[in-house]
């Protein structure tokens, strides 16, 4: 490749992708204007994804697209699962806001108790956001048995050497034996 085939960095724009929810995500964030068709989709993807964040079941946003514009339940859930493309799982990110508010909570029920020199409070708000924040919660990547399996271990040592007496040089290996933890 020459020179003359690099394009300079500053006037790289990368192609647009033919989604298509870039139509959607373009009005969204451009305000680029949709057709009639794409409107009523969007619209029904708002609608849904309302009811959504309203802790409504998928189940029943479904049911509820289906009286109200007669959506077979394929097409609800669709309308549904782009809805969570454009905007996000809104049960997902309820759960997550909720957990937050509840930590917080804990940690404002937490200096009242502390101001209050209530130490039983003080207990019951620690537990209650050890328990919020899972702090408790053993998690091991890999078991013990797994990582330090039992079995025979060589150790070298790389020491000094006496060159002088060379039938008093110490052993290159030594085998260790066995142990208990306890």
């Amino acid at each position: 490749m020459s020179e003359m085939d690099l394009a300079p960095l500053g006037d790289f724009k990368p192609e647009k992708g033919n989604h298509r929810m870039d139509k959607f995500k373009d009005h969204l964030v451009v305000h680029a204007e949709l057709n009639n068709r794409d409107q009523e989709y969007f619209e029904k993807m708002k609608k849904a994804w309302s009811w959504a964040t309203k802790m409504f079941s998928p189940q029943k946003v479904v049911e509820m697209l289906h009286t109200e514009y007669g959506h077979e339940k394929t097409h609800a859930y669709q309308i549904l699962r782009d809805s969570y493309e454009l905007w996000g799982d809104a049960y997902e990110l309820d759960k997550r806001g909720a957990a937050k508010i509840l930590v917080e909570s804990a940690y404002v029920a937490l200096q009242i108790a502390v101001r209050d020199k209530d130490g039983a409070l003080i207990l019951k708000a620690v537990k209650e956001l050890r328990d919020l924040q899972q702090i408790d919660k053993a998690e091991t990547a890999v078991p013990p048995d797994v990582a330090m399996p039992a079995g025979t271990r060589v150790y070298v040592f790389n020491g000094s050497v006496n060159m002088a007496a060379p039938d008093s040089q110490p052993p290159n290996d030594v085998e260790d034996g066995t142990y208990s933890v306890g």
